[in-house]
């Protein structure tokens, strides 16, 4: 186990001088007996007043509450009010207003350097890192074992820097929608994510070694177009690289990783060829902040070694994420000086969004399920440009798009839920009715003429079915013995939506297309054994799937019908017939969108959890669907799998399975985002 680097005396002496009210009032809270319950403990332990026993990422309280468990910054004052209060985004926003004044605190960065096996009891030193340093000499070759930081309000000799002294002003001229305390959020999602990271994987970390020489932001390509055109076949040739090793990690991102992020393509209807929007704004911007082409490079690390098993692919997975957080310092103060200091925090602001976003892709579908804390930044940006009145920019609409995606797999798939947990958030962020975000997505590809929505993986309406439904699911995770169905309305009208977008066809009813017929979108080819082959429509394949999971979900987890009830099983064979093809399917790797299964995870996973036939011929078309997506590279699928055999085996063996909250995680439960 890793052991979790912990703040100085010295350091927190100065967090209750900053606290404080005075000099009088820190003599008076000095007392050991006092402070020592939760000295460096969590915001939940400090407020509810209890012991902390201060476990990174999370500690054993809230793990045991399957509480959200995040450490307080420098300066930090926790407030002692209930847990309602204090998650109310209004309430936030004033008691920070109240707090800061006229100043804001700087972020500081904490580098994971890897464990101390030596010395687990003992207090870690911070070191300051030179921004100036850090972005002249990009070998980062550190002598020593203990983390170190870097302080996002960097003093620079002769120019104190302060995001908030350099920017307020210019961000108020331009109407511009974000300001300093947004970077300052944002930057410490990504801060928290990537140390996360890092601090599961048990990496132990070599800045010694040369080959930790990374590439060079002079030798990368600069592209002087406005930031709001929308990129398209941005070609992996755009980006320089010095090494064979990265030229290698940077071709895994483009062809291996960024196909699971987005499994199925946008069509050009004038080319009548296909991109991935994603990867196309993740490498125009990677190409121009490092930072974010170092967390790109760290997912193209990770995937060679997990193909090669070799131990400098891991090393160098570790050392490109470590850099990732050395480099993010130097890149919000290296532009202090510009005129244009409004487009700067934009472009920092989304850039690092991107990021977070990024690596949040890979993290969410570990065992670990880490990801949710460190979404606040991003969540609360997202809310902040729906509800204002300045149109977003295109980056931030395709940031909102991913996010969202984000937020209804985990809302549908864990019994965790997402980060939004009010009806007024989901609202707010599952809203694409605006015709200027409409018009965005359409320049992106995302959605397509006939509304289908490529990173959903079914009709854009469908978003706001899947939007209410996890409402109704949040308020049961919420109050699980206090849950009423008092709302049969509501119900009836989400069985009926459901029930339309069932019936809604884009391609053929059967999801199998005639070879005489003309070029139809997202069309792929299937082959088999005896040399013959079927076309397979993949939006008629993941709309039905997704219209039959809800129905299937509002009959199961709402109206709580038993699995058995045949209108259930009834359901769930038509579910479970729409991927009977791939049983026999061989060659995965020649379909055009290899990743395509992986769209449909979560509604297998319903099929699965539901599948109460005595045959078993239904059960090994769900396991080798799950053993296909697993080859194909969803380490989520294998998760899956495995609770969906646990949770057979208990009602095989007469036993109840029960799929309730109780505060203790039950480990029969499925806490797995089917990304």
């Amino acid at each position: 186990m890793f052991q979790p680097s912990f703040r100085s005396d010295k350091s927190e002496t100065i967090i209750e001088q900053n606290s404080s009210n005075g000099p009088s009032i820190i003599k008076a809270t000095t007392s050991a007996q006092k402070r020592g319950y939760s000295r460096n403990g969590c915001r939940e332990c400090k407020r509810r007043k209890i012991k902390c026993d201060e476990g990174k990422p999370a500690c054993g309280k809230c793990t045991k509450l399957n509480k959200t468990c995040s450490y307080p910054e420098i300066g930090e004052k926790v407030l002692r009010v209930s847990k309602k209060k204090l998650e109310s985004i209004d309430y936030y926003h004033k008691q920070d207003d109240s707090d800061q004044n006229n100043h804001i605190k700087p972020l500081t960065i904490q580098m994971y350097s890897g464990p101390n096996f030596q010395n687990q009891k003992k207090k870690k030193q911070k070191k300051k890192l030179n921004p100036q340093f850090v972005y002249n000499n990009l070998d980062f070759r550190s002598k020593s074992g203990s983390p170190e930081t870097v302080n996002l309000n960097p003093v620079v000799p002769s120019i104190p820097f302060n995001i908030s002294s350099t920017t307020s002003a210019a961000v108020e001229t331009n109407n511009c929608l974000y300001n300093d305390e947004d970077l300052n959020l944002i930057a410490s999602d990504l801060n928290n994510i990537v140390n996360d990271i890092m601090f599961t994987s048990n990496m132990n970390m070599n800045f010694d070694s040369d080959q930790f020489v990374l590439f060079d932001p002079a030798d990368l390509y600069l592209n002087n177009s406005d930031d709001n055109n929308i990129p398209r076949h941005v070609s992996i040739e755009s980006i320089k690289l010095k090494t064979l090793d990265e030229k290698g990690y940077l071709s895994e991102f483009y062809n291996t990783f960024a196909p699971q992020i987005l499994p199925f393509g946008a069509l050009d209807p004038i080319t009548q060829t296909y991109s991935n929007p994603i990867r196309d704004v993740l490498l125009k911007y990677g190409a121009k902040e490092p930072f974010l082409l170092s967390a790109i490079l760290s997912q193209g690390a990770k995937i060679v070694y997990e193909k090669t098993k070799n131990q400098k692919d891991l090393d160098n997975y570790g050392s490109y994420l470590s850099n990732c957080l050395r480099l993010l310092g130097p890149a919000l103060s290296k532009n202090r000086d510009k005129f244009n200091v409004k487009d700067d925090l934009i472009s920092n602001i989304e850039t690092i969004l991107l990021t977070v976003l990024l690596l949040t892709s890979s993290n969410a579908t570990t065992s670990k399920q880490s990801w949710r804390p460190h979404l606040k930044g991003a969540k609360d940006i997202i809310i902040k440009a729906t509800n204002s009145k300045i149109n977003a920019s295109k980056t931030l609409i395709l940031c909102k798009v991913w996010f969202a995606d984000f937020e209804i797999l985990a809302g549908l798939s864990s019994h965790l839920g997402g980060t939004l947990k009010t009806d007024d958030e989901l609202n707010s962020i599952i809203n694409f009715d605006d015709d200027y975000i409409k018009q965005v997505l359409t320049q992106y590809g995302m959605l397509q003429e006939n509304n289908f929505n490529i990173m959903f993986g079914y009709d854009n309406d469908l978003i706001y079915l899947f939007r209410d439904l996890t409402k109704i699911l949040n308020k049961k995770r919420e109050s699980p013995k206090r849950f009423i169905l008092n709302n049969s309305l509501e119900y009836i009208r989400l069985i009926s939506g459901f029930y339309q977008h069932y019936q809604k066809v884009y391609s053929s009813k059967s999801c199998k297309v005639d070879d005489s017929n003309l070029f139809y979108n997202l069309v792929d080819t299937i082959y088999f054994q005896d040399n013959t082959s079927i076309r397979i429509s993949w939006m008629d394949i993941s709309q039905q799937a997704f219209a039959l999971a809800g129905l299937i979900t509002m009959f199961a987890s709402i109206l709580l019908d038993p699995p058995e009830s045949p209108h259930i099983q009834d359901l769930n064979s038509k579910l479970i017939k729409l991927i009977e093809p791939f049983e026999n399917a061989i060659d995965f790797n020649r379909l055009t969108f290899t990743n395509a299964l992986s769209m449909i995870q979560w509604p297998i996973i319903i099929a699965g959890l539901n599948c109460t036939s005595e045959d078993d011929h239904q059960k090994s078309i769900i396991i080798n669907f799950f053993k296909i997506c697993f080859k194909l590279g969803s380490s989520s699928a294998e998760i899956a799998i495995k609770r969906i055999e646990k949770l057979w085996n208990l009602r095989k063996n007469g036993l109840e399975y029960v799929n309730d909250n109780n505060d203790e995680i039950n480990e029969n439960k499925i806490d797995t985002v089917a990304y």
